[in-house]
């Protein structure tokens, strides 16, 4: 790491120092949520042994090849980024878009709460020769931002887990089989949030988001929430899910995603303006559109959403079709998989 990009390091107090470019807010053990302790042991024990190739093979269940494909980061081309940008990554998991923005920007910051896949995106970033990247393993509820200090602020798909995610605390936390503890409001959770990274950004500062729509057409197609495990749980008024959920699930439902304009309004409340608002299909993982909200006949095609030999396979054509209909004929932009937001403080 050239000392030189340690100046955003050097704002946070009281980081301990793990690995060369790894800092953790106090001195933790961590595990990846679906592993017990002695599989995450396991799977720490063969970071920096064999390549990030080789632990995407052994560990399929955490890590996907398509994590670092081109498609992945198709939706920061929105960006325009001009190499200068020091980037923040919160909840930034393997480095799928840490990794990448590390290659165009001048610095990126990665945070999230699990050790091990810091440890794998830092093995991939050796890999891969990059000096502007460091990481820090810290719960997104608990780590605060310092301010005026970040170009570009990235949230993509962890504003819908922050009221599920509980404070990092090594003898309670760690390695049990945890029963999520009701911790406040999840609106008022992820509200304080974005208030700590407006504050963190700098002047005209950015930041990118994506996350689930609240409406997504498939949900009234017999598609589960992802987060919620239940049907039309995101569609109802957010008390009646809760019920439902206390119901079937015996806890409270705090997965809260959003439609354009409550995101638009909760995005408003933290701070930010210049609000821009992007419907993306099949999904804002591996966009194959980006539309501009409101716009119609504006389209976005990812340069990047394409294999390296530039064929897209027969399923998404299909479902790109239905979704052409959908969103492109019809207009139902309302209805679409994903949204992405991009504003200014």
């Amino acid at each position: 790491m050239i000392e030189s990009n340690r100046f955003v390091i050097n704002k946070f107090k009281n980081l301990v120092k793990e690995t060369d470019r790894i800092f953790l807010t106090k001195k933790i053990d961590s595990h990846l949520p679906n592993l017990s302790k002695e599989q995450g042991s396991r799977l720490m024990s063969i970071f920096g042994t064999i390549s990030t190739k080789k632990c995407i093979e052994q560990t399929k269940l955490i890590l996907t090849q398509d994590a670092f494909s081109g498609k992945r980061v198709a939706a920061l081309e929105l960006l325009e980024l001009n190499g200068t940008e020091t980037v923040v990554d919160l909840g930034c998991m393997s480095g799928e878009l840490s990794i990448p923005l590390a290659k165009q920007v001048s610095y990126v910051l990665g945070v999230d709460q699990t050790l091990e896949l810091l440890k794998f995106t830092e093995l991939k970033a050796d890999e891969d020769n990059l000096d502007n990247i460091d990481f820090i393993c810290d719960n997104l509820r608990e780590i605060k931002l310092p301010e005026d200090t970040f170009d570009l602020a990235v949230v993509n798909g962890a504003l819908e887990l922050l009221p599920e995610i509980e404070p990092i605390i090594a003898d309670d936390f760690l390695y049990k089989d945890r029963k999520r503890k009701v911790l406040g409001n999840p609106g008022e959770i992820q509200l304080d949030f974005l208030r700590n990274v407006h504050s963190g950004l700098k002047a005209k500062g950015r930041i990118f988001m994506a996350i689930e729509n609240r409406y997504d057409y498939k949900k009234f197609f017999g598609v589960k929430s992802p987060h919620a495990g239940m049907y039309l749980t995101t569609v109802l008024p957010k008390w009646i899910a809760n019920i439902v959920s206390r119901l079937f699930k015996k806890r409270d439902y705090r997965t809260w995603v959003y439609s354009f304009n409550e995101l638009e309004e909760l995005l408003k409340k933290a701070g930010f303006s210049n609000i821009q608002l992007h419907a993306c299909w099949p999904d804002y993982r591996f966009p194959e559109h980006i539309n501009v909200y409101g716009e119609y006949n504006q389209y976005f095609r990812p340069t990047s959403s394409r294999n390296k030999d530039g064929v897209i396979k027969i399923k998404r054509v299909i479902a790109n079709r239905l979704e052409w209909l959908i969103f492109k004929k019809l207009n139902l932009q309302i209805f679409s998989p994903s949204i992405i937001a991009i504003a200014k403080k």
